[in-house]
Parts: C-alpha cells; structure tokens; sequence
C-alpha cells in the first residue's frame, strides 16, 4: 500500500502533465478488512488473510480518494480493479496457497490493458472494478494521513 501510494505522489505531476493521464491500483475481490483501518499494522488480529484483505482495502480506498483529490478526466483518472474481475480466480500461488486449488491462466487478466488503453476508461475516473469500495470520505482522509506519515509523501495541492 505504500508503494503505490509514495510512487503515485512521485509521478504525478508528470502524469497530470501527459493531458490523459491514467493511474490504476490493483485491488482485489478479497478487499474488506476493515477492523484493521484502526491497526493498520495488525498489532491485534494479525493473520496472512486479514494483512491481504486489508491492503487490498486501502489500495482500493486509496484510489477513491486519489479520484476525489485530483481526478478530472480526462486529464487525469484514477481506477482501481481484480486483477480478473469477470471471475477473480487467476491461478496464482496465493490462490492455490489459502482459497482455491487454481484458476484461469494468468493471460486472462486483461482488465489492466483495457482500463489503461481503452477510451471509456479515459473518460471517467474512480471506477472500482471487481473489487469493494472505496470506504467512507472520513476513513480515507485517515488512511492517507497515516499514509501520509509512514512515506513521508509530499503532494502537490489539487488545483494545481
């Protein structure tokens, strides 16, 4: 979560300045812990599948609010989405290590082409596809607060 986050806050003045600039945050099915938006570094509650579920859940909220903050298409959109998210069941080794015993072939994942090249996507911003949502506007002010804090992330005010 924090990669995209400081690396988004790196490259965004270069984004915004290609005039169609496009930001995707991969989420997943599997985002949703929210018990862990008040312990982010799982001091209680720790368990692989809670640290997963949560990431994904700020990486999805993190891309609403990048959205809310800069999104003006389509100068500048922000998505988020599974990886597959017409079935969400890419054979990986996490999959084949905790939820399932495989998926479809990796090369079926295309939503990330297409959310980054097609023209519908360029036209909207904060699309969240396949994934869960973007939390409340107050969890996300404080998820990238702490985010904020962790990185050390400087970001350019939104009407710039």
């Amino acid at each position: 979560v924090m990669a995209p986050f400081l690396l988004t806050a790196l490259l965004l003045d270069n984004v915004r300045a290609s005039s169609e600039g496009r930001v995707l945050i991969t989420s997943s099915m599997s985002a949703g812990y929210r018990k862990g938006l008040n312990d982010l570094q799982l001091e209680r509650g720790y368990s692989s599948h809670n640290a997963y579920s949560l990431s994904k859940l700020c990486d999805a909220m993190m891309a609403v609010e990048l959205d809310r903050r800069y999104g003006k298409p389509p100068r500048l959109c922000f998505h988020t989405l599974d990886p597959d998210p017409t079935s969400s069941w890419i054979d990986t080794k996490m999959l084949r290590a905790g939820w399932s015993s495989g998926g479809h072939p990796v090369s079926r994942a295309k939503a990330s082409f297409q959310m980054l090249t097609e023209d519908r996507y360029g036209q909207s911003s904060g699309i969240c596809w396949g994934c869960g949502g973007g939390g409340t506007v107050q969890q996300r002010e404080k998820l990238w607060a702490n985010l904020v804090a962790l990185t050390g992330a400087s970001w350019p005010d939104a009407d710039e």
